[in-house]
C-alpha cells in the first residue's frame, strides 16, 4: 500500500487517523531528524497552532521516573488538573501504570510512536474517548528522553466550567499500536492468560 501523502516512513498506522493526529504525525515526519528522531527544542509551538493547546511532552528521567513537562491548555480543561510537573504515570491505576512505564520505555528503546483510543475518566467523571498520537523527541545531548504527542477528544468533550475536585484517571485503551518510524517495532512481553 503506497504511503499516504505526508506520512512517508511511518507504518503501522491506523486505517483512519483523527484531523489532530494526522495532523501532528504529518508535522512529526517533516522535522528535521537526528539519527531518525528529531531534537525536542525543534518544536515550533507556530507551526503546531492546530494541535499545540493539544500538545503533552513527558520525559524520561529513568526508566521508572517519567514526568509531564508541558500539557496544553485544552488538557487541562480536559482533565480538570495541571499535569505539568507531575508523574506521567499518576492517573493511571495499578496495572495500567505498569503497562504505560512498558510502553513509553518501549517507544524511546526501540524508538517507535504510538497511537490509541483512551477512555479517560475527567476530573469532572465525564468519560471520553479520546485520540492519542505520540513520538519521540531526542535531547540536545542525542540521547532519547522525550515522548510528545497530542490528546484529542473523540466524543464532546467536558466543557470547562465541569471541573471539580474528582481526580482524573485514564481507565482503559480501547485500541493501541506502536508506530514504526524506521528502527522496527518493540518487542514486549505478552501477559499470560
Amino acid at each position: 500500500m503506497a504511503a499516504r501523502a505526508g506520512l512517508a516512513g511511518l507504518d503501522n498506522l491506523p486505517e483512519k487517523l483523527g484531523p489532530m493526529a494526522e495532523a501532528y504525525a504529518r508535522y512529526w515526519c517533516a522535522m528535521t531528524k537526528t539519527d531518525g528522531v528529531p531534537l525536542k527544542r525543534a518544536l515550533d509551538p507556530g507551526a503546531m497552532r492546530t494541535f499545540v493547546a493539544n500538545f503533552v511532552i513527558v520525559e524520561r528521567h529513568d526508566p521508572r521516573h517519567f514526568v509531564v513537562r508541558l500539557a496544553g491548555s485544552a488538557v487541562r480543561e480536559l482533565s480538570g488538573v495541571e499535569l505539568t510537573g507531575t508523574n506521567a504515570l499518576a492517573l493511571r491505576d495499578g496495572e495500567q501504570r505498569e503497562q504505560g512505564r512498558m510502553a513509553y520505555n518501549a517507544q524511546l528503546d526501540t524508538p517507535c510512536g504510538a497511537w490509541g483510543v483512551v477512555i479517560s475518566r475527567t476530573a469532572a467523571a465525564n468519560r471520553i474517548p479520546t485520540e492519542v498520537m505520540v513520538f519521540p523527541f531526542r535531547d540536545d545531548d542525542g540521547s532519547l528522553r522525550f515522548l510528545a504527542g497530542t490528546v484529542e477528544p473523540v466524543a464532546p468533550g467536558m466543557r470547562p466550567d465541569q471541573a471539580s475536585a474528582v481526580t482524573a484517571k485514564l481507565l482503559s485503551w480501547l485500541e493501541h499500536r506502536f508506530i514504526d518510524i524506521g528502527f522496527g517495532l518493540p518487542k514486549l512481553a505478552r501477559r499470560k492468560a
